[in-house]
């Protein structure tokens, strides 16, 4: 019978711990900051009140702009998820079905 294969001690040092402390910060933080997107988005594809949807995709926008310049989207990503939400706005207003 073989013997049980030794583990190797895993050495990582002081500022791959302090990296990845750091990392797990932001990752925090941007999982916030998506979570706030997703309930403004959500805002927006529940309003009823036609009068109150361009007032809604203002505030879509300013949080994507947001993300956009701490780099938690591309900012080429933001510029899609903005003129596509701003053409599904406009279907809306003008009474297209979407």
């Amino acid at each position: 019978m073989a013997a049980p294969a030794k583990k190797k001690k895993r050495t990582r040092s002081r500022t791959a711990l302090r990296r990845q402390r750091k990392s797990e910060r932001r990752r925090l933080r941007n999982l916030a900051w998506k979570a706030r997107y997703k309930q403004a988005l959500r805002a927006l594809r529940n309003e009823t009140d036609l009068a109150r949807l361009t007032e809604r995709l203002r505030a879509v926008h300013s949080v994507l702009d947001r993300l956009g310049r701490r780099r938690i989207f591309h900012p080429n990503k933001v510029a899609r998820l903005k003129a596509r939400l701003a053409r599904w706005v406009a279907a809306r207003l003008s009474g297209k079905p979407s």
